[in-house]
């Protein structure tokens, strides 16, 4: 009876010490536009090491979603980071309305810094080059992992697009790369540094978009064995130049003159490619997780994003890109592996937001679903208003959820007011929000909290519309996303590696539920905004 309780005693110190041990290295993986369904809808066509290797050894929250509109990938990332939504980190919208500028403006634009990019001469190029992560008004779960340590965790983040890598790597990363559509090239900012790393100009250098480029993209299997997706030849997919229907295969090197060429790499499974390339080479060569403490790389997947909005969730092509992402992530965890060990690193993968049927085949379908155009919604609401208040030019912006007014005589609060009765007369609107004038809201439920989430001030949109399920913007093909619908905001959250239980759980949590799940198993604070309720399951309480 002595040995049985010294040998429990043992083992409940052995688990202790394991509770206590942190990863050497935190993995956050976000596969931009992936709906949770994907994990399932494509399983039989892939392989044991990707997706089903996080499915079968990892934990899996199966009914997470995004809380706030409009989903897109810009919010998706910060929220994910911040663990809170657009209310309090600010990004409410991938471009929002400059009410003191008087135009557009991008969610990671920064005209203090400049482009920073191996070839020398692309360095004057502002389309790329005038990002950091100075619109985001929180701090991340990175900038607390930085903080924590001292400065002494290594933050890197990397993906095609400039935001997918910006926002996770929060304000203090040691850097940030993005794919230059230009050249090919990995670049980043003067706000992170002056000069890109040896490795990285080497790895420019070896040409790998280019060589990319100069394949066929077929189906990875046999194209029989994708039974899950509707006709190759659907007529809501996009026609690349050069093609006269969108059918597999795709001659690269062909097509890629006539379609962007290195913009290209970013819309076919290719680009998902190199962005596994790049993130095992900054593995090796930035020695992550070989230091005293735990280091962070975070990954964004983009060409799946660019795929859907193409052709949409039912193709050929989208499924083809799954299967091709399945080896992506098996080929990223023999990585790991090998070079930061099994048992030595912390992994998280989800999604930005999900995305919807294209209307067109709903309507093949015999399912509710039309199409709504923004500007013709503009012109509408400005002849309304005209007419009540005098002839004028009302409406400074519309996009597919907000309305931005430009500043008139008559009191903006009656406009607004006025406004929000006329959009609800419009076919399609299902609900008129309007945050500054709250008592004018003319729908009032559970939503009214995801509008109260998706609402900051300076950026927001003087109105929030909220439109009829299958409802989406005019588009010629593909996909899109930003509704409140689960369509878009149920995404997968898988959990793996040191210190996760296998299993899984059907308790409904939401994305800002990431960073603090992150704060609890490393020990650090929470991100200053943060949602404060972690995934509970994935902690094992001890009895003492």
């Amino acid at each position: 009876m002595r040995l049985f309780f010294i040998l429990c005693f043992l083992s409940l110190n052995v688990l202790y010490a394991q509770q206590e041990k942190k990863p050497k290295l935190v993995v956050g993986i976000v596969i931009d536009q992936m709906r949770a369904e994907y994990l399932y809808r494509f399983q039989d066509n892939y392989s044991e090491e990707g997706f089903k290797r996080l499915l079968k050894e990892g934990f899996n929250v199966k009914n997470t979603h995004y809380n706030y509109i409009p989903t897109a990938t810009g919010p998706g990332h910060a929220s994910i980071y911040t663990g809170t939504t657009p209310e309090n980190h600010g990004i409410v919208n991938n471009d929002w309305y400059d009410r003191a500028l008087k135009k557009m403006t991008y969610c990671a634009v920064d005209t203090t810094v400049t482009l920073v990019d191996s070839d020398k001469k692309q360095t004057h190029n502002f389309t790329i080059g005038n990002r950091s992560p100075r619109n985001l008004k929180t701090t991340t779960i990175t900038d607390e992992l930085k903080l924590f340590s001292n400065g002494r965790s290594k933050i890197i983040g990397i993906s095609l697009k400039d935001r997918g890598a910006i926002f996770p790597a929060g304000h203090l990363a040691d850097a940030a790369y993005w794919y230059n559509i230009e050249n090919g090239n990995f670049v980043s900012s003067t706000y992170y540094t002056k000069q890109l790393p040896e490795w990285l100009i080497a790895f420019n250098n070896k040409h790998k978009a280019d060589s990319l480029l100069n394949l066929t993209w077929n189906t990875f299997l046999p194209i029989d064995k994708y039974i899950k997706s509707g006709v190759d030849n659907a007529t809501f997919e996009k026609v690349y130049e050069g093609r006269e229907i969108p059918v597999l295969p795709y001659n690269l090197k062909k097509l890629r003159k006539d379609n962007g060429n290195f913009k290209l790499l970013a819309e076919v499974p290719y680009g998902n490619t190199l962005i596994t390339q790049l993130a095992a080479e900054a593995i090796k060569k930035e020695n992550l997780g070989q230091g005293k403490e735990t280091d962070f790389l975070t990954i964004s997947y983009s060409a799946t994003d660019y795929l859907g909005h193409y052709f949409g969730i039912r193709s050929k092509e989208v499924e083809d890109t799954y299967v091709r992402m399945d080896r992506e992530i098996a080929l990223l965890l023999k990585t790991l592996d090998k070079e930061v060990g099994t048992n030595n690193y912390t992994l998280f993968l989800t999604a930005d937001h999900g995305a919807s049927d294209n209307p067109h085949f709903l309507k093949q379908s015999r399912l509710p679903g039309e199409f709504y155009s923004p500007k013709k919604i503009k012109e509408e609401l400005n002849t309304y208003l005209s007419r009540e208040f005098g002839e004028s030019d009302y409406i400074a912006f519309i996009d597919k959820t907000q309305v931005y007014f430009n500043k008139m005589t008559t009191p903006k609060e009656l406009i607004i007011k006025k406004a929000a009765s006329f959009l609800k007369t419009i076919k399609g609107v299902k609900a008129v929000f309007t945050p500054n004038v709250p008592e004018s809201s003319l729908y009032k439920n559970n939503i009214q909290n995801v509008i109260n989430n998706s609402f900051y001030l300076e950026n927001s949109g003087d109105i929030l519309m909220h439109f009829h399920s299958g409802w989406m913007v005019e588009r010629p093909y593909g996909t899109t996303h930003g509704t409140m619908y689960t369509s878009d905001t149920h995404v997968p959250l898988l959990w793996y590696g040191h210190n996760i239980p296998k299993g899984e759980t059907v308790k409904k949590y939401v994305i800002t539920q990431i960073a603090p799940t992150l704060s609890m198993l490393l020990n650090i604070p929470l991100p200053n905004t943060s949602n404060s309720s972690p995934i509970e399951e994935l902690f094992k309480t001890i009895k003492k």
